[in-house]
């Protein structure tokens, strides 16, 4: 599966469970099971959000 950078911010800047809770909600609108679709990663102090290209895709509406 390839997988997209869909936000990245420092990690004092945001709470990394609402960034994840907002796309569960939006892979779940989409139909999408979010455990498969949305994955965090939390490194040198930056949160990244990113997505599968399934759900970056329908987010672009390509």
């Amino acid at each position: 599966m390839s997988w997209k950078v869909a936000e990245s911010h420092p990690l004092k800047d945001v709470d990394p469970a609402e960034l994840r809770d907002k796309w569960v909600n939006v892979a779940m609108d989409m139909a999408l099971i979010p455990e498969n679709n949305i994955r965090v990663y939390i490194e040198d102090g930056i949160v990244r959000i990113e997505v599968s290209e399934e759900l970056y895709n329908c987010m672009a509406g390509i």
